[in-house]
C-alpha cells in the first residue's frame, strides 16, 4: 500500500504523461540549441562569403584576438578585432570571425597584418581575405 497515497491521487496515467514530457524536452531542447549554433556559424560564413566576392580589398592590422570556443574540421574560429586601412577614406575599425588553420593560429597576433574586404555601403562587414602580408613577386 502506498503509505501517503500519491499513486492512488494521480493515476498511473499522470506518471506516463510526466515522463513522456521529460523525454521529448530532453530531446527536444539539446536539438535546438545544436540547431541555433549552427545557424550562427553558416550565416556568418555566408556574409563572408558574399564580402569576399564583392567587397574592396584593404590592408589591416589585427588588434585583439578571441577564440570563439568553435571549430570546424579541427580549424579555431576566431573573432578579431581589426584596424581597416583602406587606400581611400578614413581608417575604422571591425570586428569579424574567420576560421584558421592550425599552423596559421601562430598568425594571430595583436599587430600582425591581414588583407581584408569590407563592405563599402556597411563597413562593419569586413571580411578576412588572407592572413599576413600578400606576396608581390616580379614576373620572371
Amino acid at each position: 500500500m502506498d503509505p501517503i497515497g500519491i499513486f492512488s491521487l494521480l493515476g498511473s496515467g499522470f506518471i506516463t504523461v510526466i515522463t513522456l514530457l521529460c523525454v521529448c524536452v530532453s530531446t527536444i531542447v539539446p536539438l535546438g540549441v545544436t540547431g541555433y549554433f549552427l545557424y550562427r556559424m553558416f550565416k556568418n560564413m555566408n556574409q563572408n562569403s558574399a564580402v569576399l566576392k564583392t567587397g574592396i580589398s584593404a590592408p589591416a592590422v589585427i588588434l585583439n584576438a578571441e577564440d570563439t570556443g568553435t571549430t570546424m574540421n579541427e580549424s579555431p574560429q576566431v573573432r578579431l578585432t581589426l584596424q581597416v586601412n583602406p587606400a581611400f577614406g578614413p581608417s575604422f575599425q571591425a570586428v569579424t570571425t574567420t576560421f584558421v588553420g592550425r599552423l596559421q593560429v601562430g598568425m594571430i597576433t595583436p599587430g600582425a597584418p591581414v588583407t581584408v574586404r569590407y563592405d563599402p555601403a556597411d563597413m562593419t562587414k569586413v571580411a578576412v581575405e588572407h592572413l599576413g602580408t600578400p606576396v608581390i613577386r616580379p614576373p620572371a
